[in-house]
């Protein structure tokens, strides 16, 4: 018998749901004369192609830090090549029954996935999936007649309402209860060994987010020590250090959400703030866009209000250019996309700044933008950058509505009064100040080597809400 752990979007040890009950059932039925372990991770070819460089080094630096982990209990971390079905039927090969465990992953293709491997174990084996991703399991919390929200509000009312320590409390994954069964790994052949991935992060790729554990508890735990009380205060300027960062360890599980919720009530029971709780609003938003993309898959391809797939978009490759690059003369939504260029990371405000900027002004498709961040974010997560595409495009669920359009003079001078987070990305405008900074004069621009605006914001503004319109009408 082998007994596999398939780490995923989970590369930790500690607090992880399937690690815990993979352990509990080596204490009980590991034979050392027969049994073997394998732990293992799947290096997918084809989607690392998809993926850009900050992003795979991120996740190698995670990989790395497991490794040393499990090397601490004597076992080792195998990471295979190949897709997650090839990989399954080569491990078959050595042996005539297989225990697989691993966390489940709630976006539909994944689920595809999981799906293909439980029939391929099924005539050989047994695959035990389990929750570590969210609090509450997509399906599990429905409205009173049964069916899916689909508005935020509702959602984190019954959320909240049925939330309880027992949901996020730790699960006991200590490897010390089974280091005495470390001399009995399963070792396959060809696979990508540890000094293979360190050579990966010799890499010259400038990135603002480390990988691992300990570098995940850094930022939790300085977020947490004093600036989560000035969260619902500071969250929306850009050039305040006033975010907890920990998206990208979130969706690589590196920490756990049930960690995060722990900490954010403990928080709460030793000092009262609107701070924390703005803080947990937003980790339900990102289990209210789970459960949107589960039972909702065809947000995959399409928008979630489906008639605004019909929406004639410009799509002018030219302009998508410029807004990819930071050049469309708008100063804060070009240093938003710097510093998604820059760092593999954007603030969540210029997130919303620059999709509707897209969407909006540009009348770009904003499939197109959702994929430029997929390929760029280190902290990509399908359903929360879907649901966040959608809602500054107004074709999602909750969405902005499409004729409330941000103006992005009065964006940034709202959110970034000083012009000191447009400064810090876009260095040719560091010498001018007040109005200047948000809608420099179209003398200054040329010496400055800065364009001039790509588009009349309110020209285009007028041109959007006729197209939202059209498409209105044509559904009734």
């Amino acid at each position: 018998m082998l007994y596999a752990f398939w780490f995923r979007k989970d590369l930790r040890i500690i607090d992880n749901n399937a690690l815990s009950v993979f352990i509990d059932l080596l204490e009980n039925k590991f034979n050392p004369s027969c049994d073997r372990i394998l732990f293992f991770y799947i290096k997918n070819n084809d989607k690392f192609n998809y993926y850009g460089k900050k992003r795979v080094k991120f996740l190698f630096e995670c990989l790395v830090d497991l490794e040393n982990s499990l090397k601490k209990y004597g076992f080792d971390l195998i990471i295979l090549n190949g897709s997650a079905d090839e990989v399954i039927k080569k491990i078959f090969n050595d042996f005539d029954s297989i225990t697989l465990f691993a966390n489940k992953q709630f976006e539909p293709y994944c689920i595809k996935r999981d799906n293909l491997i439980a029939d391929l174990v099924r005539a050989r084996g047994t695959f035990h999936l389990f929750n570590d991703a969210v609090i509450s399991e997509p399906g599990s919390l429905l409205k009173d007649d049964g069916l899916p929200y689909t508005v935020y509000t509702p959602y984190k009312k019954k959320f909240l309402n049925l939330l309880n320590n027992h949901l996020y409390k730790e699960h006991n994954s200590d490897l010390a209860r089974i280091k005495k069964f470390s001399n009995h790994q399963y070792e396959p052949g060809r696979r990508i060994t540890i000094k293979d991935i360190a050579r990966k992060l010799t890499q010259n790729e400038s990135v603002f987010f480390k990988g691992g554990r300990k570098e995940a508890l850094k930022l939790l735990n300085n977020f947490l020590s004093d600036k989560i009380f000035e969260y619902d205060r500071n969250r929306d300027f850009p050039s305040l250090n006033a975010t907890s960062l920990i998206s990208p360890h979130l969706h690589f599980g590196t920490i756990s959400i049930r960690e995060c919720f722990r900490l954010a009530f403990d928080k709460i029971k030793n000092k009262n703030s609107k701070g924390v709780e703005v803080w947990i609003s937003e980790l339900i938003w990102r289990e209210f866009y789970y459960q949107i993309a589960f039972h909702f898959p065809y947000v995959i391809d399409g928008a979630f209000k489906k008639e605004y797939d019909n929406i004639q978009w410009e799509n002018d490759n030219d302009k998508f250019v410029r807004w990819c690059n930071g050049l469309t003369g708008y100063p804060i939504v070009d240093a938003g996309m710097r510093q998604l260029l820059k760092e593999g990371w954007m603030h969540n405000r210029l997130r919303m700044i620059t999709a509707m900027f897209l969407t909006k002004d540009l009348l770009i498709d904003w499939k197109w933008g959702e994929k430029f961040f997929a390929e760029h974010l280190i902290d990509l997560d399908f359903a929360n950058n879907n649901g966040g595409w959608q809602w500054s495009a107004s074709t999602g669920c909750d969405a902005q509505p499409y004729f409330r359009i941000f103006n992005p003079y009065l964006q940034s001078k709202k959110f970034d009064p000083e012009g000191l987070y447009i400064k810090k990305y876009l260095p040719e405008l560091s010498n001018l100040n007040g109005d200047l900074i948000h809608k420099p004069e179209l003398e200054l621009l040329k010496p400055l080597n800065y364009p001039p605006p790509i588009v009349d914001h309110f020209k285009m503004k007028e041109l959007a809400i006729s197209k939202y319109k059209e498409v209105i009408k044509f559904k009734n």
